[in-house]
């Protein structure tokens, strides 16, 4: 089942009161179950509104205020973005912002003295320029972390999800990026790194070259070079190949497309891009389809190709749309 982003963000918050009623505690488990990034989004809220309990309450910050200038400054300004000192602030205030901020655009949070990390929700991607002037592209449900000093002693990101990176050359500070199971190490080039849970990770080179080893063995390097792709799957080996379909940076352009897909897993990414409640029918749901949805595309007009896709047909019920067999 799919939920809009503010009913999720109202559970949340009801939730961490105290106030859920029987059926919202059925909905935010079943919106919890659905994905990784839903349960990390919630316990990443979950630890910051514990720490406000042990902060100081005299403080009073302009929250609203302080946020707005600080999100202007991290989207506008190439440069680094400054830590403030006052810690036990930064948590009210990142508390305060992500319960009631509208947090589905990507939110910055500090997880420590010098760590800045960058999440994307189910219905978003976001574009970054990280301190030293690389670009990170970051695909949704995913989660991009860098230390507050990222380019003076080295250039190190941490991913879970998917980004696509156009690296600033510096030979003095390769640039390198950890996964769960890799390590990709560059000097200057434009990759792409896909590591979302349960699936192999893929690192694909556009221009230049890297270096992709294992994290648990370390001792197994590949080497790629533009138009090619290592792919490290169950087996724990790295299989090279040439990148076939370019069509794996279309969502830099918030594009979807889906190769043979069950459309219960394309209406569940539909609904999150939509913020709709999308369902379909047992039979309609296994039917695997090949699609492309662009930004510009109304929520009928890209039902009514999967239905025609599945010789199914769609309705809306109250704020429902349901695929079921004509």
């Amino acid at each position: 089942m799919s939920y809009t982003f503010d009913h999720i963000e109202t559970l949340i918050a009801r939730s961490l009161e105290g106030h859920l009623d029987p059926v919202e505690q059925e909905e935010l488990k079943s919106w919890l179950e659905e994905d990784d990034a839903n349960r990390r989004y919630y316990q990443e809220l979950l630890k910051t509104w514990e720490l406000t309990g042990s902060a100081d309450a005299d403080i009073e910050p302009d929250i609203e205020a302080n946020w707005t200038s600080f999100s202007r400054k991290i989207q506008t300004d190439t440069q680094p973005v400054s830590i403030i000192r006052n810690y036990r602030y930064i948590i009210r205030a990142a508390a305060a912002v992500l319960l009631l901020g509208g947090a589905a655009t990507a939110w910055f949070m500090l997880k420590g003295p010098n760590e800045i990390t960058v999440q994307t929700a189910a219905n978003e991607t976001n574009i970054i320029v990280l301190p030293d002037g690389t670009k990170a592209f970051i695909n949704r449900n995913s989660s991009l972390r860098y230390a507050g000093n990222f380019g003076k002693g080295d250039r190190t990101i941490h991913l879970e999800g998917e980004a696509f990176f156009d690296v600033v050359k510096d030979e003095a500070h390769p640039f390198v990026v950890y996964t769960s199971r890799t390590r990709t190490q560059v000097l200057g080039t434009t990759f792409d790194v896909k590591a979302y849970a349960v699936q192999p990770v893929e690192v694909f080179v556009l221009s230049g070259k890297v270096a992709v080893s294992d994290q648990e063995k370390q001792s197994k390097e590949v080497v790629l070079t533009e138009g090619r792709k290592v792919t490290l799957g169950q087996d724990e080996k790295l299989a090279e190949d040439a990148i076939s379909n370019h069509d794996f940076i279309a969502w830099k352009d918030n594009i979807m497309v889906f190769n043979d897909e069950p459309i219960g897993d394309v209406i569940r990414k539909v609904a999150a891009l939509y913020g709709a409640k999308i369902i379909a029918e047992e039979g309609v749901a296994d039917y695997t389809i090949k699609t492309r949805i662009t930004p510009d595309q109304p929520l009928e007009q890209v039902l009514d190709v999967i239905a025609a896709s599945a010789t199914a047909s769609w309705e809306k019920e109250g704020d429902v749309y349901k695929l079921s067999r004509k």
